[in-house]
């Protein structure tokens, strides 16, 4: 397992953490994310065998969120 974290500056509210949460973790090879709106970032456990900062960010993308490493 690896971590990684990157900011999602475009959080404008706790429901959009919980959201990106939830995109994040849906994602397979992610173990759990960690999305706080505070500090507008994600911390984030995955496999890099079977995912990757890109998909996590294509997903993001989907739901109009911009990940930045």
């Amino acid at each position: 397992m690896e971590k990684l974290t990157f900011n999602i500056p475009d959080l404008h509210c706790e429901g959009c953490a919980d959201r990106s949460t939830n995109i994040l973790e849906r994602i397979n090879g992610v173990q759990k994310a960690d999305v706080s709106f505070d500090t507008k970032s994600a911390e984030v456990e995955y496999d890099s065998d079977r995912t990757s900062f890109e998909e996590m960010e294509k997903a993001l993308d989907k739901a109009n969120y911009t990940a930045k490493k």
